[in-house]
């Protein structure tokens, strides 16, 4: 997925709570540990790290850029978006890490924010060695927002749109959770700005669903199936519902879904400086 730099730690500010050569230490060991495709192991240390660091440090950023590279080399895209997002808050001029925090958003489908931390990492990369790569992924992200946009209302904007599909996902976590009155709140805010997708209605259909409101989770799986009669989701789950209806103490298998859930996993590239 990403590119992750190796670096010796900076010049250390008050608040250390270890010897800085030991911090240097398990950097070493974290970078090493990815290399070796040991992610569990290199979270492990990248936690164990954090424990010590100040919250605004940016060797704490670099110590998350790495943590969130094992996690999105997991597949766990929504913990290493979550990394990501921490880590550019408190280094804001790394192009690295807004490279690695735009990845992190396209495979959580936060196209939006993807296309404006691209373009933040362009930007700061300048002419350095991985213009080029950054220049043709921020194409690629312009290319996946402008599509999510045509198919909104004219003069639906990309701030929109970042807001839009973070209701969306904010509905997939609590759905996570179990909080189903919350997650219908979210994808029914997701909807009200645009109503063009399937997913957003599926999801509210089993969220509607959990809450034994069964002739709303109908409608909202049949609207669902308006938009795409092919989506394969929301069929499944008005199955579902037929025989929820006759058993209602039986709560149902389902499976939240996102509009780029067969997009291709991502590769990991280590640079070394």
């Amino acid at each position: 997925m990403s590119k992750t730099k190796k670096k010796k730690t900076a010049k250390r500010p008050k608040g250390w709570l270890i010897d800085p050569q030991q911090i240097d230490n398990w950097l070493i060991k974290a970078s090493d540990q990815i290399r070796d495709e040991d992610y569990n192991g290199a979270i492990r240390t990248c936690k164990k790290i954090l424990i010590y660091l100040p919250k605004a440090d940016k060797v704490r950023a670099e110590v998350l850029g790495l943590m969130g590279t094992s996690y999105a080399m997991q597949k766990n895209f929504e913990d290493s978006y979550q990394t990501f997002s921490e880590a550019v808050k408190i280094d804001k001029e790394d192009a690295y890490l807004w490279f690695n925090h735009s990845l992190s958003c396209r495979y959580t489908s936060r196209t939006g924010e993807s296309l404006h931390s691209m373009e933040k990492a362009v930007l700061l990369e300048g002419d350095g060695e991985m213009a080029a790569q950054f220049a043709k992924t921020l194409a690629f992200a312009q290319k996946i927002a402008g599509s999510e946009l045509a198919t909104r209302d004219e003069g639906f904007t990309l701030e929109e749109l970042i807001e839009q599909q973070g209701y969306f996902q904010e509905g997939m976590r609590l759905s996570g959770l179990g909080k189903w009155k919350e997650s219908e709140e979210c994808f029914r805010k997701t909807i009200q700005m645009g109503d063009c997708l399937p997913q957003p209605w599926s999801n509210l259909g089993i969220a509607l669903q959990m809450q034994d409101r069964f002739d709303a989770a109908e409608d909202a799986y049949k609207r669902a199936l308006e938009i795409d009669p092919k989506y394969k989701n929301a069929k499944k789950q008005l199955k579902n519902l037929k025989k929820q209806r006759t058993h209602p103490d039986i709560k149902p298998k389902f499976r939240i879904s996102s509009p780029f859930d067969d997009m291709k996993n991502p590769s990991l590239t280590i640079k070394e400086e």
